[in-house]
């Protein structure tokens, strides 16, 4: 038998005693080859530079008899070895990166598959394997983020902020709406309007864009952040509203029907046990009780029926501040100014007013309505900003005044409900917005009209401008706030985040993660599709861990071995 040797370190090993798995792919794939089977392993290694010892204990590599030759031959070929590579990257950036599953159980996948015999599937060998592929992440959001920011045009965008505490210190979260792009997400010590402007500021370091707006809850952080450090104006979001009100207002008109149910139930029963008790035993039952019984069973009708009324109009006003709270009317999409949003935001809180006397709830309910009077007001100056931003920008187009009657009228309105449609829960509403969308812009767009006259440049202008002022209404922080569910979901499935796997994550919502229509939030950001980071990846990612030899098991029952 030869005896084991170390030879010169070659350019394609990593160091004097480790084989890139290529060239052992290639060796065993040309001894399984049976039209071109190199003569001999002597021969073999002389070619190609690798010692005999080696090469035979690459080829007598034994696997398990359940095994199909023709499986154990395909991994170990070239072919094989960058099918494993593709696939486990695609299993971490998928499951791992995408998806809250820990590497137990993506090595668990690995060795029910039998993956396990031709790459290392144990949680050691894929956590430093995945610690490369958060390094590459990081590295890719990086280079393309330059990239990209060169060839994008300016913009004006408006962020949506929110804090989230999945860890010890507060994680800042900053989105920007409409593309979902985050540009803020990373752990601070504080969160009081200076961390937040300093956080923010190194977000949009190095991007064309100016922030015109924030929208967030009514933290005092967060509005003076807009109001003293980047001196734009501050838009309360809508959800916060909703449940301000719903809050002292609901539980207690639902506490009221859930009594009148129980008053009906109760006195429905006791009409029953006097019949029984009458048709068991005629003249026992006293006719003054029975009729007191039978009055009692009767207004209790009613008053359920009036409760239950309150409760749904209650419901129907808290929602229809949802429904009128946009720029655009639902119906005509013609523009609705701020004297007209706040008359159309003032009519269902006077509605919830009259419901709260009539079912004389505490005062914590009608505090509750002028609270939201007050913010009623402010959403009223944001809609009024809003329109402010719409006339400057369409100023800068320098449209003739026709031209920009019909943008005003029909091709902003047609972008909203474009966008704004797909966030409405009614299907049937969806659709009727969908189509009311479609056919604003079939009519700004008509080849007679105004903005069909203009040239092709000048048409492809006026629809950039027309959706990003479009885009710089934003009444919820959803995105922010469904970010920081999935933060939950990852901090729960896989123990502590660090700012380094933070960051991994963000380059994956950033790049990776893909829409139904295909598109990733850097793409609808900068305007331009980034380059393939599944490719990049596996381009730069390190060889695959080499799998340990497989061990029997222990089971837990068996009895312990003497000394």
């Amino acid at each position: 038998m030869t005896h084991s040797q170390t030879t010169a370190c070659l350019d394609a090993r990593q160091d004097p005693f480790r084989w890139e798995p290529i060239t052992t792919a290639q060796a065993c794939a040309a001894f399984a080859d049976p039209l071109d089977r190199p003569t001999s392993q002597r021969q073999y290694a002389r070619q190609t530079g690798i010692p005999r010892s080696t090469l035979g204990y690459w080829l007598r590599k034994s696997f398990p008899d359940h095994l199909d030759p023709a499986v154990v031959t395909f991994f170990r070929s070239p072919a094989g070895l960058a099918f494993l590579r593709r696939l486990v990257l695609a299993l971490l950036l998928i499951f791992r990166h995408q998806s809250p599953v820990g590497l137990r159980a993506i090595g668990q996948f690995l060795d029910r598959t039998d993956l396990g015999y031709f790459v290392g599937s144990s949680v050691g060998a894929l956590h430093a394997w995945d610690g490369c592929l958060q390094d590459q992440l990081i590295r890719f959001a990086h280079d393309q983020r330059q990239t990209l920011a060169e060839r994008m045009p300016v913009r004006d965008i408006c962020v949506c902020l929110d804090e989230h505490f999945h860890a010890g210190p507060p994680c800042l979260i900053g989105i920007e709406p409409v593309s979902n792009f985050i540009l803020v997400e990373s752990y601070h010590p504080r969160r009081d309007s200076v961390t937040w402007a300093a956080a923010l500021r190194a977000g949009i370091d190095g991007l064309p864009v100016h922030v015109v707006a924030f929208t967030s809850d009514r933290s005092s952080a967060l509005i003076r952040c807009a109001e003293e450090e980047f001196k734009v104006p501050h838009r309360p979001e809508l959800f916060h509203l909703t449940q301000d009100l719903t809050g002292p207002i609901c539980p207690a008109l639902s506490a009221a029907v859930r009594d009148a149910e129980q008053q009906l139930a109760d006195a429905h029963d006791a009409v029953e046990k006097l019949d029984a008790a009458e048709r068991n035993r005629p003249g026992s039952v006293d006719y003054v009780t029975l009729f007191e019984t039978v009055r009692v069973e009767v207004k209790a009708g009613p008053r359920l029926t009036q409760a239950r009324e309150r409760q749904e109009r209650a419901l129907d006003a808290i929602r229809d501040i949802s429904r009128q709270c946009h720029p655009f009317d639902r119906q005509t999409g013609q523009p609705v100014t701020a004297e007209q949003v706040q008359a159309r935001l003032t009519a269902p809180l006077d509605r919830l007013a009259a419901v709260i006397g009539q079912a004389e709830l505490g005062e914590s309910a009608q505090q509750a309505v002028r609270e939201a009077r007050d913010q009623v007001v402010v959403l009223a100056g944001c809609q009024g900003w809003f329109w402010s931003q719409v006339e400057r920008r369409l100023d800068e187009l320098e449209l003739p005044e026709p031209a920009e009657q019909v943008v005003r009228d029909r091709l902003l309105g047609s972008y909203y409900w474009e966008q704004a449609s797909q966030r409405e829960r009614d299907p049937e509403q969806r659709d009727r917005l969908s189509r009311l969308a479609e056919r604003a812009a079939e009519e700004a767009w008509a080849a007679g009209g105004e903005l069909g006259r203009l040239p092709a440049d000048k048409r492809e202008q006026v629809e950039r401008v027309c959706r990003e002022v479009v885009g710089l209404f934003c009444r919820s922080s959803s995105c922010v706030e469904g970010r920081n569910g999935r933060l939950s979901l990852f901090q729960h499935g896989q123990t502590r985040l660090s700012q380094r796997r933070l960051e991994a994550l963000t380059a994956v919502h950033n790049y990776v993660a893909e829409r139904a229509d295909g598109t990733t939030a850097a793409e609808r950001f900068f305007g331009q599709k980034p380059s393939d980071p599944f490719t990049w990846l596996l381009e730069r990612m390190p060889d695959l861990p080499s799998p340990a030899a497989k061990r029997p098991r222990k089971s837990a029952n068996a009895p312990a071995t003497a000394a």
